[in-house]
Order: structure tokens, then C-alpha cells, then sequence
């Protein structure tokens, strides 16, 4: 695949093109390679947006996913400072190894690994992978 600022070039057609299948559901363990707050569309209220790889040497033997791995975003934490939301920061940062402390610079949660539970979501009319949850190790 390659692209100019108004050509967008693939290695074949579209026109033939496939969803492929979703990464099993199951627990993986994963790299956050992003992090971010961010506002909601809907509401405005700000959250936290994680973005994992589950790397491929994970797969299952019949799945054929991305050799570099499967990215899916986990973006279930309000950035919003009330008790409810205090303990959801802990239960995450604990599962993550992140930072307990009054001040979490988001920044630093890339290269921490999670176990991530993985199910399928209809979206647009096709099962995708999502991220459930972070689960305990």
C-alpha cells in the first residue's frame, strides 16, 4: 500500500476485497503502544483511550491474522474525578502495573502489558474484536 496526499495505491483490487476474521474472543496478553485522553463525540466527556497489540505469536494455529499483530483500543475510563471513577483508574493501573498515585501521565502506560479479554461486537453489520475488559494475570 502506497499513497501521495491525493492517491491512495493497493497491493490488490478492492473491488475483491474481504473483512477477515476477527482475532478469536479469548484473554491475550498485550502491549499498550498508545495512549491518550481524549473527548468523547457524543457527550464531551473526556476518557481514556488505550490502543494494545496482540502480538502474532499469540494467534492460534488456525487464525491468519496481521503478521505485526492486532490492534484494539480499550477506551472504558472516564478521565472524570469522582469516587466511582477513582477506583476503575486503580483496578486498571493495578492490571496494567501503571502508576497508583494522584497524577497519572498517560504517557507512561506506553510499553506496559495487560491481560486483555477479547469478545466479538457486531459493528456496521460485521463481527469485530473488541476489548471487553483488562483482567487479572
Amino acid at each position: 500500500m502506497s499513497g501521495s496526499s491525493s492517491i491512495m495505491r493497493f497491493s490488490q483490487d478492492i473491488a475483491s476485497a474481504e473483512a477477515p476474521p476477527p482475532l478469536p474472543a479469548r484473554v491475550y496478553n498485550a502491549e499498550v503502544i498508545g495512549a491518550s485522553l481524549r473527548p468523547a463525540a457524543s457527550s464531551g466527556v473526556v476518557y481514556l483511550n488505550l490502543q494494545f497489540r496482540v502480538p502474532a505469536d499469540q494467534y492460534s494455529a488456525d487464525y491468519e491474522g496481521d503478521p505485526d499483530g492486532t490492534i484494539l483500543y480499550y477506551n472504558r475510563l472516564q478521565a472524570v474525578d469522582n469516587p466511582t471513577n477513582r477506583y476503575r483508574w486503580r483496578q486498571a493501573m493495578t492490571r496494567l502495573g501503571g502508576p497508583l498515585s494522584m497524577t497519572v501521565d498517560v504517557n507512561s502506560l506506553i510499553g506496559l502489558r495487560a491481560n486483555i479479554e477479547v469478545v466479538h461486537q457486531e459493528y456496521e453489520g460485521e463481527m469485530r474484536a473488541s476489548i471487553s475488559k483488562l483482567v487479572d494475570a
